[in-house]
């Protein structure tokens, strides 16, 4: 009777132990961001995240896409359907001529979701959000959901 009460001990065991070693991988993995993703692939969640640099989208000091950024916001909006699009700024550019770095981020913001909707994703499926950190370069992120 007692090796039956104490079977549950094992598996509470095995469990605890997949727990910690999914907690050290997380903890050693430097790109969280591509972490969460693998994760929601394998668990089968069609919501689809990029994050790029703005200085891949944008000429230095500039609001207006390039060519690479409206290539890559049109093919995202493309495979959108009807979802939700999040799109996020995170950091500042240094100041240019016309612009602070704060102007800077949410002009270029502004450009992304303008492409988006021009993309055929409607306004109310678009969400904005800057973050309050400056400097250290701007990162803008879309995600699908």
């Amino acid at each position: 009777m007692k090796k039956a009460r104490a079977r549950w001990a094992l598996s509470f065991a095995d469990l605890c132990l997949l727990l910690l070693g999914f907690m050290i991988i997380l903890v050693a993995r430097p790109d969280g961001a591509a972490l969460a993703g693998g994760l929601r692939s394998a668990m089968g969640d069609k919501g689809t995240r990029a994050e790029q640099p703005a200085a891949a989208w944008f000429d230095s000091g500039e609001a207006v896409l390039n060519t690479n950024g409206q290539r890559f916001v049109r093919d995202f909006a493309r495979g959108a359907g009807g979802a939700h699009i999040r799109l996020t700024s995170h950091g500042t550019d240094d100041q240019s001529a016309r612009f602070d770095g704060w102007e800077l981020a949410a002009a270029r913001l502004a450009a992304v979701a303008r492409a988006l909707q021009a993309a055929n994703v409607p306004a109310a499926n678009i969400a904005l959000s800057i973050d309050g950190a400056s400097g250290g370069g701007q990162r803008i992120g879309l995600e699908r959901s």
